[in-house]
Order: structure tokens, then sequence, then C-alpha cells
């Protein structure tokens, strides 16, 4: 016998397991049946593509880089504009991103009717996102934004405007909190991950200048073995 997790104390006879089972092990050969399907509609994908299939994409204005996870349930749509993912990004639970807009200008017009002009791209800009990006859980992202290189938007977040390379960006609407280092560190890390053409540019690093660095950590405290003081 098992206790049933539907109703407190019920218990699961050997034919109500089996069945269980059975039914679980459907579910999961349509979720992977469902994913197959999926992964032949983005409009380009990289190497080592993580996604939920029981999230909400529309496949063919998507486009993502290598390495890259999409968490749980995203919802990720973009009608006419592209939504573009670069590499080495992660996501947190059901986070949004909308590359387009309903127009709220047009006189004697009901919103769900407007007529979408193909060359008017006032409503549907689109989105990008930058490589090594971690978005958090719950985020929405709106059409016309640049998330930089480096960036982490906070769980949360509604992302109104672009952020910038590297920048913590967090609240409702998002606004940039911090770099996540100081300048001379950020140029390390490019230094490190990506050849002098990839890097940021100088007037990249200088727009960069004015944004709050995280403060210095303290030191370690150590004792010393012979006399029991702490040093630094």
């Amino acid at each position: 016998m098992r206790v049933a997790a539907g109703r407190p104390g019920a218990l699961l006879g050997p034919a109500a397991v089996a069945l269980d089972r059975l039914l679980c092990a459907g579910a999961r050969a349509r979720r992977a049946v469902r994913g197959l399907a999926l992964a032949g509609r983005f409009a380009a994908r990289g190497d080592n593509f993580t996604f939920d299939p029981d999230g909400v994409y529309t496949c063919e204005t998507i486009e993502v880089g290598r390495n890259v996870d999409l968490g749980y349930r995203p919802v990720l749509m973009a009608a006419r504009a592209r939504i573009r993912i670069g590499d080495n990004v992660m996501f947190g639970p059901e986070v949004t991103i909308r590359g387009g807009n309903h127009r709220i200008d047009q006189v004697g017009v009901p919103m769900i009717a407007v007529d979408k002009d193909p060359d008017d791209e006032t409503h549907d800009r689109g989105v990008v996102i930058g490589d090594d990006v971690w978005v958090g859980t719950r985020a929405v992202i709106l059409h016309g934004v640049t998330i930089g290189r480096g960036a982490v938007i906070g769980a949360g977040a509604v992302v109104t405007r672009s952020v910038p390379p590297y920048a913590v960006a967090a609240g409702n609407p998002a606004r940039v909190i911090r770099l996540r280092w100081p300048l001379e560190t950020i140029q390390d890390h490019e230094r490190q991950l990506y050849p002098p053409e990839r890097r940021l540019t100088s007037a990249e690093l200088a727009g960069l200048a004015g944004l709050p660095v995280p403060e210095p950590r303290p030191a370690p405290v150590t004792k010393s073995l012979t006399t029991g003081r702490q040093a630094r």
C-alpha cells in the first residue's frame, strides 16, 4: 500500500499504483515527443540548448545560441520581431519575454482590432539578450530591450529599458543597482573569455564608468598558530 498525495490518509492499491506509473510514463513520452517537434522549429539554435516543452514559444522568431537553458515554463513570444539569445545564458523558472506590443493610440478602433502595419516597427521591436546573462525567476522583459553581456536580471523584475553589460538590474520597473565587478575586473573577465575583437570597446567601458560597483570584500581573518592572535 502507498499513501496517495491527493487525499490525506487515502491508500492506493497495487492496481492504482500501476496505473499511476503508466500515466506518468505516458506524460513523459508526450513531453519528449513535443520537445523534439519544437526543437526543429526554432529559427536558430546552438549546441547544448535546454528548454521546457511545456513553455510557450513563437519558435520561428526565436534565435538561441550555445549552452542555453531557458528554465521551467517560460513564455517567449514575438509575432514579427525577433528574440535573439546569445551563448551561455540561463533563465530561472517562468521567465516572460515579449517581442511585440499592442498599439493603444488609434481612436475609434478597439485595441484587439488595431491594424498592424508590417512596416511599423514601433510596436514590434524585438528583444536581444547578450552572452553570459542570468535572468531570474518570473522576470518580464518587454519589447525593444537589449540585455547587455554578463548582466543579471533579478527575480520578478519588469525590464522596460535596455540594461548595460555586466549590470545587475531589479525591480518594477527594473533599474540598474550596480555592476557585478569594478571595471578592472570586468576587463580581466573579458580577456579570459573573449578574443580581442569580441571584447567590450573603449566606448562601451566608458559608458559603465558612472555605475555603482560592489563594496570590496573584507580580508579573511586568520589566527596565528604560534601566538593565537588574529591576523589579516
